[in-house]
């Protein structure tokens, strides 16, 4: 079992950090521009070839997020710490930001509400005592009978957002159902013990890229942070050059 730290692992979840980032800040910039009457497009945005890259940046993040998985102390607390993060920025965006006045912006269930979830059932279905996956087990199916009963009310459609199910008027600006997404969480954490036991080429455990090793190892911050920071950047920009 290998003890000391695995750098590709920090390097490749910050390049895959760098990339969202920087799909966020197109992004921003444009909501600005829009903002202060000054429109700008980024039509690259809502090409094809930019939503594969973006796929791919996800299921780079999950994937290695998975394999870490193996060297956690605690996926549950992981996970819920990962929940909180994505309950506040709902709350930011959802229920903040529309206070005053600004729209479009919601988020009610992203990448990092996905990716929270994704941890607290693997951490259930996981868990040592015998008892714990199977009680999970019944729960979601009994949770998943009531919201395929109550189709039409509305915390049911909401409730069914988390699979990908969709109403008609839903949005969010940013969202990731847990299908198919959590296959690829799941995908990495098969791959975990193998990387942790050293079965991997030898350069695995030898290549290093330093400044995107510190945007892994602080990926959850990066993510909460960025946003208010680009928008908060481009509009002071904005409003100086108006």
């Amino acid at each position: 079992m290998r003890k000391e730290r695995i750098y590709i692992l920090d390097w490749l979840r910050g390049i895959a950090v760098a990339g969202m980032v920087l799909h966020h800040g197109l992004f921003a910039l444009e909501q600005v521009s829009y903002m202060f009457g000054q429109p700008i497009d980024f039509w690259v945005l809502d090409t094809k070839t930019f939503w594969v890259l973006q796929e791919i940046f996800v299921g780079l993040f999950l994937m290695i997020s998975g394999i870490c998985t193996a060297f956690s102390r605690s996926v549950l607390r992981r996970g819920l710490i990962v929940s909180g993060g994505a309950l506040l920025i709902t709350l930011v965006t959802g229920v903040l930001l529309p206070s005053i006045g600004i729209s479009g912006l919601e988020i009610w269930f992203g990448i990092l509400h996905m990716f929270g979830l994704s941890m607290l059932l693997y951490g259930l279905f996981t868990c040592k005592k015998r008892w714990v996956p199977v009680v999970t087990a019944i729960a979601l199916f009994c949770f998943w009978l009531a919201v395929i009963t109550c189709r039409g009310m509305q915390w049911a459609d909401n409730a069914a957002i988390i699979v990908g199910i969709l109403p008609e008027d839903f949005y969010s600006a940013d969202y990731y159902p847990l299908f198919p997404y959590f296959l690829l969480y799941l995908a990495g954490t098969f791959l975990g013990p193998a990387v942790r036991e050293g079965k991997f080429p030898a350069w695995f455990y030898t290549l290093r890229f330093k400044p995107m090793e510190w945007v892994g190892r602080h990926s959850l911050w990066i993510y909460l942070i960025h946003q208010p920071i680009l928008f908060g950047l481009f509009a002071l920009i904005y409003y100086l050059i108006s």
